[in-house]
């Protein structure tokens, strides 16, 4: 066979249901090859940031590997705000960018240039394939780096020429490169992280996407609930942690310095589950974590432990087994006065949660009249009339804070989030309404990101994938208007032009041009009835909210 066709046949027998690309010369052969593959459907785009978006979005609503093809330099050079996403969310992913003829290595050739080093901070590994006969074992180690925690996006070059060559593959079933990941942690350090769970008077849980990825949503709600701790998650959330309405559930953390919302005092001790939870936006003075607090750190790959923050204990460990353990040692040491603080705890908690939700609520009925329409008039009519099965795909960015106060996601795989390098919402939409076929899918984007990846649009209408596109439309990149209202040192002018006024788009015209339906909304009353209708229709469709620009989301002051 030839070595595009060792490729597919490797993709084939790892499960693989769909490609996502633009196509590109360097990738002819392999393209070629997939038209004869059957089982596996090539999803074209026309922007390369969409076909990774799409496959990103596929990934995480699937649990299997998103596989990419992209053209050599330019195509490699437009992936990289979406790479960079999949990689901070963990995503497993392989991207085979196609190369240019080996042999015209020592001629400069058109487009021709070393992509590795370029995708070099955003992968978790990256390989150049030099021979036809490593095609096989190159392809298959990327699989096995991509879903071997800590999972994520593996880049691999096949140049043009070794991908018609012709060779004799031996493939490895997956089976046998299967990595069992159950690692128990340290007794003597678990039992110390114990100890001092059992001794806190203000514990409290902090809680990253490892824990969804590892099947621990259990296993971390019982010990939450053993100690009367508060969960909180991470500000970056990729997808669904931790059920909403859960009595203790307290919220994100933003990554805007380090506090624990809602509680009356710093915690006295941290649990802290996962990698990247401590990545900050701008610089802060000090500790992330204030010196009172004694981290407890937990997550598979040592080089993420004790990093940003110092910890009193690190448990390397999958989150699963650590935090069944722990709950085990906890149990067995808890005194009966213990458990009783415990309790109070937890009732406590619960009547904060309670009353956090109701002052959410009295804010957002004092203002849902309001004209122009607010954001959290809504995201409410959309929570109103969105099925009890619907999977919310969310980078509305600043009024994703909205989204986390209003709405309210109990499942695992109801709600995945980007609110990084724009672009990624809408084709990742697209992606998870692919995995996601029987489910209404709502993608919930703003206007500045929605014109990111505008082009996957294209992709909606050419694969009549059913998804629900609303743009919440504040006329700008409301994150920029924060940033200059609070920038200390500005010195512009009030009405300068400062780039983030994104005038009157006519988002439904747009759609329109792609062959989707396309509504704008003004007023509430008609949300409900227009997101019901497009969802029943089963199309792709966009409606276009438009709401009130000086609202740049809950809790932020308003601008003029």
């Amino acid at each position: 066979m030839t070595g595009a066709e060792a490729v597919c046949n490797i993709l084939k027998n790892e499960g693989v249901k769909y490609v996502f690309g633009v196509p590109g010369n360097s990738e002819v052969p392999l393209l070629d090859a997939l038209a004869n593959t059957k089982g596996i459907k090539y999803i074209s785009a026309v922007h390369e940031l969409v076909s990774v978006g799409m496959a990103d979005g596929y990934a995480r609503a699937s649990r299997k590997v998103g596989v990419v093809l992209v053209h050599t330099t330019p195509g490699t050079a437009n992936i990289m705000g979406n790479l960079s996403n999949a990689y901070d969310a963990g995503t497993p992913l392989v991207v085979i960018a196609g190369q240019q003829d080996s042999r015209l290595q020592w001629c400069d050739s058109l487009l021709d240039s070393d992509v590795l080093p370029m995708v070099s901070q955003h992968t978790k590994e990256r390989w150049q394939v030099s021979r036809v006969e490593d095609i096989a074992i190159a392809v298959t180690r990327a699989f096995k780096e991509a879903t071997t925690p800590p999972t994520g996006p593996v880049f691999l070059v096949i140049p043009r020429d070794l991908q018609a060559q012709t060779v004799t593959s031996e493939y490895l079933p997956p089976s046998h490169r299967r990595v069992p990941m159950s690692v128990r942690p340290d007794r003597e350090y678990l039992r110390k992280a114990a100890q001092l769970l059992v001794a806190a008077e203000r514990p409290a849980i902090l809680a990253g996407s490892e824990v969804p990825g590892d099947d621990a949503l259990a296993e971390l709600t019982e010990l939450a609930e053993i100690l009367g701790a508060p969960v909180f998650t991470t500000g970056l959330v990729p997808t669904f942690i931790f059920p909403t309405n859960h009595p203790i559930y307290y919220g994100r953390v933003p990554p805007i310095g380090f506090g624990l919302p809602g509680l009356d005092s710093p915690a006295d001790v941290l649990v802290a589950i996962g990698s990247g939870l401590f990545k900050q936006l701008f610089y802060i003075e000090g500790p992330i974590v204030p010196p009172a607090t004694k981290l407890i750190h937990i997550d598979h790959d040592p080089r993420t432990l004790s990093r940003e923050c110092p910890a009193e204990v690190a448990l390397v460990g999958s989150p699963k087994a650590v935090l069944a353990e722990l709950v085990a040692e906890v149990t067995k040491l808890m005194s009966p006065r213990q458990r009783q603080k415990s309790r109070q705890r937890f009732k406590k908690l619960q009547q904060g949660h309670e009353q956090a939700r109701a002052v959410c609520e009295a804010d957002f009925k004092k203002e849902c009249n309001d004209v122009p329409l607010r954001p959290s008039r809504a995201v409410k009519e959309i929570a109103n009339a969105l099925p009890q099965d619907s999977v919310v795909v969310d980078e509305a960015v600043m009024l994703t804070s909205y989204v986390a106060s209003i709405m309210q996601f109990t499942r695992p795989g109801s709600y995945f989030c980007s609110i990084t390098c724009l672009g990624w919402g809408l084709p990742a939409s697209l992606g998870v309404g692919l995995a996601n076929s029987s489910k209404p899918v709502v993608a919930l984007v703003g206007d500045g990101s929605a014109l990111f990846g505008i082009q996957a649009l294209w992709s909606a209408a050419k694969y009549r994938i059913p998804v629900i596109i609303i743009v919440l439309n504040n006329r700008g990149y409301a994150a920029i208007k924060w940033g200059f209202a609070s920038y200390l040192n500005r010195k512009s002018k009030e009405g300068a032009d400062l780039g983030y006024d994104l005038g009157n788009v006519d988002f439904p015209k747009l759609a329109q041009s792609f062959g989707i339906n396309g509504q704008r909304i003004e007023k509430p009353d008609q949300i409900g009835t227009a997101l019901k209708k497009a969802i029943r229709a089963k199309k792709p469709a966009l409606l276009d909210i438009m709401v009130d620009p000086s609202d740049i989301g809950y809790g932020m002051p308003r601008l003029s």
